[in-house]
């Protein structure tokens, strides 16, 4: 170090003796770096006479025949990519910094190249004179760390290893006051722990619309709140607290991972719909609301019965907040759906429900003169406790006045024009009155062929669903297995319009569905 400093320590009012550093006239020194000044300044790391600091390298080296046949000025020259060291400590003079139990050697170009600085300030405030020369800076911190820390004084990118040095290199950053590093590492990837594996996300991948904020941002800025402010509610401290870097132990690298190369762009593959559903639920997780509406099922088609667009949802990915109603008719508005974080414009809602948390009831029961028989009406309800419950509650909240002020479970009328319905198996054709009453519930099939279809083998004969079994009173309930319904408002009352549903009318019909876990 010391055979370079003597090589390049000029005297402030030498001039080089470069040919090529003078224009073609002999004229004055030039304010750029020729090849051999600029392959000097890398080989001494920076280490450059004071009367150069003002030099910059060209995008293109000027050779001594370029120089010859025109000047300086006539050469066009880009951007510089050599910044200039500011004078605050000699660049020549080299500084002794004791970090723990080694010593470390530093230019005064190095501490001056990300200043002001705790070294800068230190050394600044211990002048040397006739009877001293500079003291030896002692401080208390970790070694393995600082010596990247010097890679970064000497000009070199230090990058992050892994989250643990990640924070180790941040907190010693902001120690010891060196603002380029600190906004380096600010504005550098995430280090993340997430299961097993270490993740090194871009912050933009995490700052899209719709996916910020979310867990790793407000994570984050709970210590690393700005440049200028690490470790929120510890000033006044005289070292940094130990921080443990951001990890997620117990959820899976797999699912992360896929999670990650969709925020990339990647289009996903999915195994099954439970994985799907692994997905999604990893993605609320970690709050990324725009991406969560790219995995969830979601059928967009027009009816072109009734000329309307529609969307298809499972109740449970629905967001209420996202409902609208738009007049279908006098005292009538239907319900319209539009997914948060996409350009979809607003469609009508259908609903999917697909676990046994909704009872048909009938209710009503009135008996009609000349031999009519009997009618009824139908209605819905969702099992108190259940998340299908909870959701309904907060869907009718939106787009109704509100619901019952009561806690208990959740009851709607049923229209069942033009529905699709099939019990036990059996498609059913349902005759219904302008007052919203069911006349009966007839099955499609002969008793044989329903017999045969419900029997199966080696079981006894059942009878099929038929006019005189609804008549007599013995199916007033049915477990809805799965379905798919609209809703509208008709005179302040939330209708659901059910348009496909299979459901079982008995305990036998249930267990006769029910699987054995061994296969």
């Amino acid at each position: 170090m010391s055979g370079v400093m003597q090589q390049h320590g000029t005297a402030p009012n030498a001039q080089p003796t470069t040919s090529s550093s003078r224009s073609a006239d002999g004229g004055q020194l030039s304010n750029y770096m020729d090849e051999e000044q600029a392959m000097n300044y890398l080989i001494t790391g920076g280490l450059v006479p004071p009367e150069m600091d003002n030099l910059f390298i060209p995008s293109e080296p000027i050779t001594s025949a370029k120089a010859s046949s025109a000047s300086a000025q006539d050469v066009n020259f880009s951007v510089p990519i050599l910044n200039k060291i500011p004078h605050i400590l000699p660049h020549e003079k080299v500084f002794s910094v004791q970090v723990g139990d080694m010593l470390f050697r530093l230019s005064g170009a190095s501490l001056s190249s990300d200043a002001p600085s705790y070294f800068t300030s230190f050394f600044q405030s211990q002048a040397p004179n006739a009877q001293r020369d500079y003291p030896v800076l002692h401080i208390d911190r970790s070694p393995e760390v600082f010596r990247d820390i010097v890679r970064h004084l000497q000009g070199y990118y230090v990058v992050p290893r892994d989250e643990y040095h990640f924070v180790y290199l941040y907190a010693d950053a902001h120690y010891y006051q060196l603002p380029k590093l600190v906004k380096a590492l600010f504005n550098s990837e995430i280090f993340v722990r997430i299961g097993a594996r270490q993740f090194r996300i871009p912050k933009e991948l995490l700052s899209k619309p719709g996916d910020a904020p979310n867990f790793f941002t407000l994570g984050f800025s709970s210590f690393f709140a700005s440049p200028q402010e690490v470790f929120p509610g510890t000033k006044g401290l005289i070292r940094p607290p130990a921080v443990a870097p951001p990890s997620v132990p117990t959820h899976s690298d797999e699912l992360f991972d896929q999670l990650l190369q969709a925020l990339k762009g990647t289009p996903l593959k999915f195994q099954s719909m439970e994985y799907r559903d692994l997905l999604i639920k990893e993605c609320r997780y970690y709050h990324f609301r725009a991406l969560e509406q790219k995995l969830i099922p979601v059928k967009i088609s027009r009816n072109l019965l009734t000329g309307r667009d529609e969307i298809c949802l499972r109740l449970c990915d629905v967001k209420p907040g996202s409902t609208s109603l738009v007049p279908c008719g006098p005292e009538k508005s239907r319900v319209q759906y539009k997914r948060p974080f996409t350009d979809d414009p607003d469609r009508e809602l259908v609903l999917e429900v697909g676990s046994e948390d909704i009872v048909m009831r009938a209710y009503d029961i009135t008996t009609g003169g000349n031999g009519e028989g009997m009618r009824c009406k139908w209605g819905v309800q969702f099992v108190e406790g259940t998340t299908t419950a909870a959701k309904m509650t907060a869907i009718l909240a939106t787009v109704a006045d509100g619901v019952p002020s009561d806690s208990g479970p959740v009851r709607l009328p049923m229209d069942l024009r033009d529905a699709c319905v099939h019990v036990d198996g059996i498609e059913i054709l349902i005759s219904t009155r302008d007052d919203g009453t069911v006349d009966c519930l007839a099955s499609t099939m002969s008793t044989e062929t329903s017999n045969k279809r419900q029997r199966g083998e080696g079981d006894v004969d059942v009878a099929p669903l038929s006019r005189t079994m609804l008549l007599t009173g013995s199916i007033k309930n049915l477990a809805v297995s799965r379905a798919q319904f609209k809703m509208y408002i008709l005179r302040n009352i939330v209708v659901m319009h059910m348009l496909t549903v299979e459901a079982v009318s008995s305990v036998r019909e249930d267990n006769r569905r029910r699987a054995f876990l061994m296969g």
